[in-house]
């Protein structure tokens, strides 16, 4: 009896749907790095505004395989590519500068 009562709140889990919000999650979680890999691949190497590479011509390719490898690991490299290179505005060194 006492193996069914692993979790805090065990018998109010499944009534209150956290499989559900968990699934949820996770599927958005997807749908967010797969929008981030696109754009990723789409996007022309001089368009990278903080290039990681010397002239940025593998910049493309060290950004799709985080965000790819990072699917097993929440979506760290689909994020962190929204923060560093979506949201930072072409003619400028970062998002605030």
């Amino acid at each position: 009896m006492w193996s069914q009562c692993r979790f805090v709140g065990w018998p109010l889990g499944p009534m209150l749907g956290v499989p559900l919000l968990s699934g949820l999650l996770i599927v958005a979680g997807v749908v967010f790095s797969a929008v981030m890999l696109i754009d990723c691949l789409k996007r022309k190497p001089s368009d990278f505004v903080n290039p990681l590479t010397k002239n940025g011509e593998y910049d493309r390719l060290i950004w799709a395989g985080a965000i790819f490898l990072s699917l097993w690991f929440y979506c760290v490299g689909a994020i962190v590519y929204f923060f560093v290179i979506r949201r930072a505005k072409p003619g400028q060194g970062g998002p605030e500068s």
